[in-house]
Parts: structure tokens; C-alpha cells; sequence
């Protein structure tokens, strides 16, 4: 890269450094300045799993590493560890910076009716659909890497990839939930072991649709919350880019909020803004204190104050039960208690100048049912619900009120992480008075209304938005298994 310092004294571990930090930077449109050393890239900076895997080829292309070195997963959680892991690299022996031959590239569609052989292709075709929905570079997915430590590929990934790859293998039923399939190469054994010998592999079936977008909101005549400020957290995309829209389209000044969705999160403030409406974008993750100090002070200088806080930022792992771990449970609480706490009580004093507000919290009908792989969730999202009795009684002397949205499934991409997605959307769509699950516009709906002028008296109340699904068993339970 012509931007960086010279190949003459590159093993200077100084040198590895800047050079890191560099195409780092290319990589994130960060400022250098915040991409110091000791900085956490993903708890600190909000660098997602995928950007990390771009960070980590463009790294690897920049010092000339094979494939199977690259510094990736927890051994490299800061760039000062990447910068140690190549300068180890660099210091080992020269077979191990050889050029490496580029692999070919994989199509991700493959013609309809073709075979998958005992040999390599079934790896290619793994290979293409992990590349197509994480959108890692290719020579990144080795078939040995371990998916979570390795590569970053955290579980709700990992279902999400499941899905689409039982479809484009044709396969009506996947690896079993309590197989521990860590890495390419264990999926591929076990997506060997489910197809049919000598069968052709049918291109990706078209069938119902798992994701289904949110119908486009109508103009407003009235303006509800004209001269309102509302933040709402985890907005860039999902059903908070629902809540957030509908919000400024009754007339409120929206703070956007991402954190792993960054580029997700300008783009909503973006769109609110050429659409009409009063939008500005914070960068920052609920789960760090650091991170809520500057946000609620840009929030305070710039539009002097707060009426509406929505807390919608979410963490927790979508799996069996069995495979949550105790970093799984931290990120959960630290993202939907702390966070939901941590905001509500930095809101308080904003909104209490402004002679009081709105908070709704969010959280899942199935906190207070049994769904199977929503365990972290529900029981995390619990917690959640308990928090707003507290948070209502607390604060209410300030004229604050606090309100629970409690949603089931919900048509959008949250969904298409399930394990066997469209076996489960059917199965609760059937068991859903109405056959009917709700969308993002259902949630909005409910979260304008507690916010509004007509439910003032309405405190510490926890809304279920299901269309019922939690007041049946059927379709929660996960389905029988044949014997």
C-alpha cells in the first residue's frame, strides 16, 4: 500500500503497528485516532465480526501471509495483538510467507441438478454460502478454522448461514441442534451424512419467503411529537429502524443509535433526513459506559435535551440451551440490563428539565413462556421486564414514565437466525390465533402509542405484542423428532 511506511525496517515492531492501524482504518472509515493500541475492537470500538474478517485479509495481504495464519478470532481482540501476532509471523521461518496462489473463486449458485461428489465440491459449495451470507473474503474461510474463536461467526450467524444452506442443498432437515459443528469442514461431514447418495443437489428451492419487509409508512398530517426529541438505541436496522422512522414521521427529532451497525445507522439517519424529518446519528455501544457518557452529552449539547428514550439495543445468543456459555450471558445482561438501566437513569435528569418523558423498554412474550433456542433471551429479557416496574416506580416522581413492549416473533430478519427458520415460521404461524405473525410495523404501533398523549396514566405496564401466540402451547415446544 503506497499510504504506508516503506518494506525497508518493516519487521520494526513499531512500524507492524502503523502498518496494522492503517488498513485497519482503510477497512472502517475510522479516524486514526481512535484506533489505538489496547482498544477492544469489538466491545469498545464496534467492529463486527465481518469488518474484523476484512481487517484480518487485508492485513494478511499487506505482510504477505498464508491463509491459515491470519490474525483473527479472540487471539486478536486489539490491534496491538494483531500487530504481535505478525511480527511473531514475521519472525518465524520464510517458508511461512511464500506467496499464496489465490484460491478460485466459488460461485455461490451452482447450475440445477448438480451432483455433490464425495470430494471437494460440497466444501466449495459450504464455502460459497458462508461467503455469501457473512460476507467474509474467501481466503479467509479455511475449512479448519474453528467459526466463533477463529473467524468471529457467532451463533445467530452460524443459523443464519444453517438456513440457507439447507436450502441449497435441498436438505428438509438439519445437523441435529446439539451437535457442536465448530468448524466448515464438521458441517460439511454432517451435510454429507444427510444427503442422499448419487442424488442431485437442487439449486436453492423458491419458495415462501422467511424475511418480509415492513410496508412503507404513509405521510403524517398530524405531528403528534413535533418539537419532541427521541432517542432510540439499536436503530440502524430491524425493528428499531421501524420505531425510529415512525417516530420522526410524527414529528420528533430521532438520535439514531448503532454500534456493530454503524454504516446501518447513518444510513437511517440519512434516510430520515431526505424523507423530511429531524434525525441525528450516535455511534456507540449501550453495554460501555464510556461510549453512554459521550452520547448523552452530544445529546445534551445539541438538541438540549430528552423526552423519549426507546431501549431497543439487544444482545443474547439464539441456540440450545446447552451452548450458552458464561460470555454469552455477560453480553446479554451487560446489552439489555445494564444498558437498559444505565440509559434510563442518563435520561432522567434530561428528561426531568423538560418537565418529564417516555421510556419503553423491549422484550420477548417468550420471557414469561418456554420457547425452545430463546433461552438466553427470555430468561435475560425477564430481568428486563422486572426492570421496568422498578424504573417506573423510580422515576416517576420526575414525571417519567416506563413502559414494556413485549414482542413475539416477528416477521424480519431476527427470524431467519431460528434454526430450521421455515419449519418454525409455519409451525407458529399455525398456532397463532389469525395465522398471522406480527411485523415491525405492529411493534411501532404499540411503542407510538405508549409514548403518546393517550396513555398517560399508563405506567409500569408490560404489552404483549404476539397476535397471542403465548397464550397457546402449540408451536412454542420445539417439533417432535422422528424416532
Amino acid at each position: 500500500m503506497s499510504a504506508h511506511p516503506s518494506q525497508q525496517g518493516a519487521g520494526a515492531p513499531s512500524n507492524i503497528f502503523e502498518r496494522v492501524r492503517h488498513c485497519a482504518a482503510s477497512v472502517t472509515r475510522y479516524p486514526l485516532d481512535i484506533l489505538t493500541r489496547d482498544a477492544q475492537l469489538e466491545d469498545e470500538l464496534g467492529i463486527d465480526s465481518v469488518k474484523l474478517a476484512e481487517i484480518a485479509a487485508v492485513v494478511a495481504r499487506e505482510f504477505n501471509l498464508p491463509p491459515d495464519r491470519l490474525p483473527r478470532g479472540g487471539k486478536a481482540p486489539t490491534l496491538g495483538a494483531i500487530a504481535g501476532l505478525v511480527t511473531q509471523v514475521l519472525g518465524e521461518s520464510p517458508v511461512a510467507l511464500a506467496p499464496v496462489a489465490p484460491a478460485a473463486p466459488v460461485h455461490a449458485a451452482t447450475e440445477s441438478g448438480k451432483r455433490v461428489s464425495a470430494g471437494p465440491d460440497l466444501e466449495s459449495r459450504v464455502r460459497a454460502v458462508f461467503a455469501r451470507v457473512t460476507r467474509y473474503p474467501e481466503d479467509l474461510l479455511t475449512l479448519h478454522a474453528d467459526l466463533e474463536d477463529e473467524l468471529g461467526i457467532d451463533s445467530v450467524k452460524q443459523a443464519e448461514v444453517m438456513a440457507v444452506l439447507m436450502k441449497e442443498l435441498g436438505l428438509s432437515e438439519g445437523p441435529k441442534p446439539a451437535q457442536r459443528l465448530r468448524t466448515m469442514a464438521a458441517i460439511c461431514e454432517a451435510a454429507r451424512a444427510l444427503l442422499p447418495s448419487a442424488e442431485p443437489v437442487p439449486s436453492a428451492p423458491v419458495g415462501r419467503p422467511v424475511h418480509v419487509m415492513a410496508a412503507p409508512l404513509p405521510s403524517r398530517l398530524d405531528l403528534p411529537f413535533a418539537g419532541k426529541v427521541a432517542l432510540v438505541t439499536g436503530s440502524g436496522k430491524g425493528i428499531g429502524k421501524v420505531i425510529a422512522t415512525r417516530l420522526a414521521r410524527a414529528g420528533a427529532t430521532v438520535v439514531v443509535n448503532s454500534f456493530h451497525s454503524r454504516d446501518d445507522g447513518e444510513k437511517t439517519a440519512r434516510d430520515i433526513v431526505e424523507s423530511g424529518g429531524k434525525a441525528l446519528h450516535l455511534w456507540g455501544s449501550v453495554a460501555n459506559e464510556e461510549h453512554l457518557e459521550r452520547m448523552f452529552s452530544e445529546l445534551g449539547e445539541k438538541l438540549g435535551g430528552l423526552d423519549f428514550l426507546v431501549c431497543n439495543a439487544s444482545n443474547g445468543l439464539i441456540g440450545p440451551f446447552d451452548r450458552i456459555s458464561p460470555r454469552d450471558w455477560d453480553k446479554a445482561f451487560r446489552t439489555c440490563i445494564t444498558g437498559t438501566y444505565e440509559c434510563a437513569m442518563r435520561a432522567r435528569p434530561l428528561m426531568a428539565a423538560r418537565g418529564g418523558g417516555g421510556i419503553v423498554t423491549m422484550s420477548t412474550s417468550m420471557s414469561q413462556r418456554y420457547m425452545h433456542d430463546l433461552g438466553c433471551q427470555g430468561v435475560v429479557k425477564a430481568g428486563v421486564e422486572s426492570l421496568t416496574r422498578y424504573l417506573a416506580a423510580e422515576l416517576a416522581p420526575d414525571g417519567i414514565r416506563t413502559n414494556c413492549v413485549s414482542a413475539g416473533p416477528v416477521h424480519g430478519d431476527l427470524l431467519g437466525m431460528f434454526p430450521d427458520a421455515p419449519d418454525r415460521v409455519a409451525r407458529w404461524e399455525a398456532a397463532t390465533p389469525g395465522g398471522r405473525l406480527c411485523t415491525a410495523d405492529d411493534v411501532a404501533d404499540v411503542t407510538e402509542l405508549l409514548l403518546g398523549p393517550k396513555t398517560q396514566r399508563v405506567n409500569g405496564a408490560i404489552w404483549v405484542v404476539d397476535a397471542g401466540l403465548s397464550g397457546t402451547v402449540d408451536g412454542l415446544l420445539p417439533a417432535a423428532r422422528p424416532s
